[in-house]
């Protein structure tokens, strides 16, 4: 039987034993906060401003903050190249690995990085920290263009004239593509536009179409042309339907594609599921890197900024964690080639020329 004694003694082993568990870690949070007190952290936005991805990292930049130990300010740098290749590639490149730059984008940036291996930046070595947004992609269009519906724009007369940012983009590029070749739409694909010029050449009818998603279209412009009568959600893709969505009765994609095409759109649903991933460069001490991740976790839950971007843009935040991103990314990488082919060849095809 064990003496009184022994037990003691094991009990104040098993404390000791907690003890230098625990005093490295707290050591380690101490000297994060002392890293971060009055340090402003730089957010590297990837996209231009006004659109989906602007709106919520700069909602991010004003309460990520109080978060952290130390309480960083932040500071907004917008980069508008198309498929946030831009803004990935500075904080891949440029930007030092101090815990002091995080990069925010869209999608498009893992259907850039799959399709186009030239890039300059390796998706499998970034710091991930963290996806708050699962999205659906629209496709929407003029109310006045003759053809309403997706299988009247398969044998409509008059072309569709479809602007977007570029063909690497998930929802301007990758996924009306997709859409037209699954279902033979008569559509022009016309790129090149920045997001802030999208809705302004639609209006003046340079273009009759475009796409995005849920967080761009429901918080700026789209969505008041939509009140107005003046634009209709044609089609919603995503791997479920969006209970945004179902007043409006849109289309889900997976409804009306072949069965042909359904694993073209099975793989690109990954990416929409992370599409505002929020990252740093590589090698990011990694006490830092863990307490980054573990503010985005604590953001994800913060009443206030869930408030503020389901007011701004209509959408509930949806974590991804950082560790749950790089095992998806490596899946990613993975794909089987005659997929990733196919995806490619609609990235790069050429637009067709006007007579």
């Amino acid at each position: 039987m064990t003496s009184l004694a022994t037990s003691r003694l094991n009990r104040f082993g098993a404390l000791a034993v907690a003890l230098t568990v625990l005093l490295p870690l707290g050591q380690a949070q101490a000297e994060v906060g002392d890293f971060y007190k009055g340090k402003t952290i730089k957010l590297v936005i990837a996209s231009g401003e006004g659109g989906g991805v602007d709106l919520l990292g700069r909602a991010v930049a004003r309460h990520l903050g109080k978060h952290i130990r130390g309480n960083p300010s932040f500071i907004v740098n917008n980069i508008p190249q198309p498929s946030a290749i831009g803004g990935a590639s500075f904080v891949y490149n440029v930007a030092k690995p101090d815990g002091l730059t995080i990069g925010g984008a869209s999608a498009g940036l893992f259907s850039r990085a799959v399709t186009r291996p030239n890039i300059k930046f390796k998706l499998d070595r970034f710091t991930w920290l963290g996806n708050l947004y699962k999205a659906t992609v629209l496709f929407w269009m003029r109310t006045d263009f003759p053809c309403q519906t997706l299988e009247a724009l398969k044998t409509c007369p008059q072309r569709l004239k479809f602007g977007g940012t570029s063909r690497g983009s998930t929802g301007y590029g990758l996924v009306p593509a997709l859409i037209k070749d699954a279902l033979g739409l008569n559509m022009d694909m016309i790129v090149g536009y920045k997001n802030t010029a999208i809705v302004l050449a639609l209006e003046q009818g340079e273009i009759d179409a475009s796409g995005g998603d849920i967080i761009g279209f429901f918080g700026g412009r789209p969505y008041a042309l939509m009140k107005e009568g003046k634009v209709k959600i044609l089609a919603q893709v995503a791997g479920s339907k969006a209970d945004e969505l179902k007043p409006f009765n849109v289309p889900w994609i997976m409804d009306v594609v072949p069965a042909s095409h359904k694993p073209l759109f099975e793989m690109v649903n990954p990416w929409i599921d992370m599409a505002r991933p929020y990252f740093a460069p590589p090698g990011v001490p990694a006490d830092r890197a863990k307490h980054l991740q573990d503010a985005f976790k604590k953001l994800a839950k913060d009443q206030a900024f869930t408030g503020e971007v389901k007011k701004a843009a209509r959408i509930d935040i949806t974590l991804v964690p950082g560790d749950e991103m790089l095992t998806k990314i490596q899946a990613m990488l993975k794909l089987p080639p005659e997929v990733k082919e196919k995806i490619t060849n609609l990235v790069r095809k050429k637009k067709r020329k006007k007579k």
